[in-house]
């Protein structure tokens, strides 16, 4: 580990202050969680993972030496004493297995969706710009699985945490050129270097490896300050994370795996990282055995400025309106759960007794254990003086025993939620009672599904500010022919937003993010939904946007075919009668309908009653489009800004398909990657 000293004189006095308060507080968040009113959260999540695993109630006895034969010479060996009754059941009920991924099969099956809703007149333009980037992002990064996890996680510790940021990863490879087939160590391969991934990522965490602001306030973000993770990197993809990094030292990690317990890693060159994000002091410190290993200012900002941390977390029943860390399945039934293994094996023992009977029968032998005889199924025992074999009747489990089973069954399912119903039994003969049925069912289960909508409405407010960051930055590409220049700039129209010169006179081509979606844009400029497809190349002006997301709850869940086609049709019945009515009558009538059953108006009804409505707003407010920065007419008055106009974002649709042209030159060229800040 290097001294202070080293580490002050490479970072400098600032950095090495924020260094010094991050390995303090990392080591004072780790505590925290020690005594959650009167709970060791890392013990009982402990417990968690073992009783998730289906396993038995091992019964232990006293373990003694005991010689095998004395006389042959033969060894000792330790045997188990009061080791009886074996065939007593001692069957755990998978509890936590079951639910767990009951509630991850009724949860998530899509993609989150989420309502966009501009925080102001000159971000209109671009809302449905940003809401399919959002869109698009959860595809690319393939986040869905990252989010099931995530469930995971809350149901079975009661509380989960992610996190979002920038990942870059660019890899040396070697890629085939000429293929040999008689001899394929002759083919001939080129060297290069890929770009694997350079996006926005969401990255969900073990709870038992991150920790948070012990102030913190359920639904209270201005309460959490400050948070720290830990991962185990190999030390390779450490290194080609953070590459500037003069010191990574690795070795053998002790770390946490899936059942709790804490093993040693015998392969080498492992390194154990610690992340430290502390929004009062805008920091972000990564620390490898005890080294700074990048040591700057948090990632994430909106348009603003104003920081935010990388983090989104929840819980999933409260345990107590001053923590966040909440309650999960298996700590809140564990009880209950308890008490069903004890109904369960006793019945199971009394029906193996009613089926393989006891017996007793004549013997010389005296009796021992004080005359007492203990109980078998399919089993003899002598006995002093019986009147020949006596069979012991044993009656089977009564009613109620299996009525007990159901009802210790039920109670469970009262305390975690997940009830028959969402289990998958049919409850009801129509459409109409199936839903209805599953609709009260998932009332139980509204609170979590509110608390996860709110994680991922932090989540969305970060991706929404790295995209604006990482999309913003271009691919730069250098052109030294005169024709070139030319040409390029003759396609852009003189655009300075893409090329630049420097003092010596170089010319650079700023290439953007190309992206494919379902937009247009109409004759304002403002980008609409469409059917079809198209690839626009986007701007930083057109990625500025603030305002409210909100994520629907019910967009995450599993949606029934059946059931769906049903719910429309019965839409559709009460929606089509009023289409042939006087929409001065009957349109917000209809509006409200398509609110109720979560439809969009404008999918759903005629064009023609929002054309007129188009049309009359724009005679009673016609549109200024002003240059930035301009006087009005009136005097010393400055009209509104105008939003950016489409020309500002190019779409590949209206470039120029001639093989010549400068684009298609430039785009041939070797491109070199603009990596994000820090490597992450």
């Amino acid at each position: 580990m290097p001294s202070d000293d080293f580490i002050k004189n490479k970072w400098g006095q600032d950095n090495f202050d924020l260094y010094k308060k991050a390995v303090s507080r990392i080591e004072e968040l780790k505590l925290s969680r020690n005594n959650i009113f009167g709970e060791n959260l890392d013990v009982m999540w402990q417990s968690a993972d073992k009783a998730y695993i289906p396993h038995r109630m091992y019964k232990k006895g006293k373990r003694v030496l005991a010689s095998i034969d004395d006389e042959k010479g033969w060894r000792s060996e330790m045997i188990v004493l009061n080791k009886t009754d074996d065939w007593r059941s001692d069957v755990v009920y998978p509890n936590p297995f079951i639910k767990l991924n009951t509630a991850l099969s009724i949860l998530i099956d899509r993609n989150p969706e989420a309502v966009f809703v501009p925080g102001s007149s000159k971000y209109e333009y671009n809302t449905f710009l940003i809401k399919n980037l959002y869109q698009k992002n959860w595809e690319l990064a393939k986040s869905k699985q990252q989010l099931k996890l995530f469930i995971f996680n809350l149901f079975k510790y009661g509380w989960a945490i992610g996190r979002t940021f920038p990942k870059y990863d660019k890899r040396s490879v070697r890629v085939l050129k000429e293929y040999n087939p008689e001899d394929q160590s002759k083919s001939v391969y080129e060297k290069k270097e890929a770009v694997i991934y350079n996006d926005v990522f969401r990255e969900n965490l073990d709870p038992r490896n991150a920790w948070i602001d012990d102030m913190a306030k359920p639904h209270r973000p201005d309460t959490l300050n400050d948070w720290a993770f830990r991962k185990v990197y190999p030390i390779e993809a450490l290194k080609r994370e953070f590459p500037k990094a003069a010191i990574i030292q690795g070795g053998n990690v002790e770390y946490v795996i899936n059942v709790g317990h804490k093993i040693t890693r015998q392969k080498k060159e492992l390194a154990e990282v610690f992340f430290y994000e502390n929004l009062e002091d805008d920091s972000f410190v990564v620390i490898e055995a005890g080294n700074p290993i990048h040591i700057g200012p948090l990632v994430t900002s909106d348009v603003e400025g104003r920081k935010r941390l990388s983090c989104w977390q929840t819980y999933l029943f409260l345990r107590h309106a001053e923590t966040p860390i909440g309650i999960g399945f298996w700590e809140a039934s564990r009880f209950e759960a308890g008490l069903l293994d004890v109904i369960r094996n006793m019945t199971v023992d009394q029906l193996v007794l009613s089926i393989g009977k006891f017996f007793l029968y004549r013997g010389t032998e005296a009796l021992k254990e004080g005359g007492q005889i203990r109980v078998e199924p399919g089993i003899g025992k002598k006995v002093l003086d019986p009147k020949g074999i006596t069979w012991v009747e044993t009656p089977g489990p009564g009613v109620e025993a299996w009525k007990g089973i159901e009802v210790f069954k039920d109670s469970v399912d009262e305390v975690t939620g997940i009830t028959k119903t969402l289990s998958g039994e049919v409850t009801g003969k129509t459409a109409f009672e199936v839903a209805q049925a599953k609709e009260s069912a998932l009332k139980r289960l509204r609170v979590p599904l509110d608390n996860i909508a709110d994680a991922l409405e932090d989540e969305a407010y970060i991706t929404i500010d790295l995209i604006e960051s990482l999309y913003s930055i271009p691919e730069v590409i250098k052109i030294a022919e005169p024709d070139l220049v030319e040409s390029y700039l003759k396609e852009i129209q003189g655009d300075a937003e893409l090329y630049e010169r420097n003092e010596e006179g170089e010319f650079s081509a700023k290439v953007f993010r190309e992206v494919q979606m379902g937009l247009d844009t109409d004759k304002a400029g403002n980008f609409i939904e469409n059917d079809k497809n198209k690839f626009f190349r986007l701007k930083p002006k057109t990625l500025k946007w603030e305002g409210i997301i909100d994520v629907k709850p019910q967009s995450v869940l599993v949606v029934s075919k059946e059931l769906e086609k049903a719910m429309d049709l019965e839409f559709t019945n009460l929606l089509v009668p009023l289409m042939h009515d006087d929409p001065r009558i009957v349109k917000k009538v209809a509006i409200e309908i398509c609110k109720r059953y979560e439809k969009d108006p404008q999918k759903w009804l005629p064009d023609f009653w929002f054309q007129e409505e188009e049309g009359q707003e724009k005679e009673e407010q016609p549109l200024i489009v002003p240059m930035e920065g301009e006087q009005g007419d009136k005097g010393g008055e400055f009209p509104l800004p105008s939003p950016p106009p489409m020309e500002k974002a190019v779409s590949t649709t209206t470039m120029s398909r001639n093989p010549r042209n400068m684009a298609q030159r430039a785009m041939g060229q070797i491109r070199k990657a603009v990596p994000f800040l820090g490597g992450r």
